[in-house]
């Protein structure tokens, strides 16, 4: 049996803080990851390009917006 230790990403060297990108389901109410990440302090000036999602909850396509959007670890 190999013994193994699981340990949080370090941060990058320059402090950078970075986030995934949650949009909550309308149906249904949970988070979903949407696969993107961005840089906390570069969020108010990011640009979003037609963002959907293909729902695992509900199981539709949902075009969301940064008023939609959850930041997380």
């Amino acid at each position: 049996m190999s013994a193994f230790s699981l340990k949080r990403a370090a941060k990058p060297a320059d402090g950078a803080v970075i986030k995934r990108i949650l949009v909550r389901c309308p149906s249904t109410g949970k988070l979903t990851a949407t696969g993107k990440t961005v840089e906390e302090a570069a969020w108010p000036q990011t640009k979003l390009t037609k963002p959907k999602l293909d729902c695992p909850h509900c199981r539709q396509v949902h075009i969301w917006t940064k008023d939609d959007v959850v930041l997380a670890r």
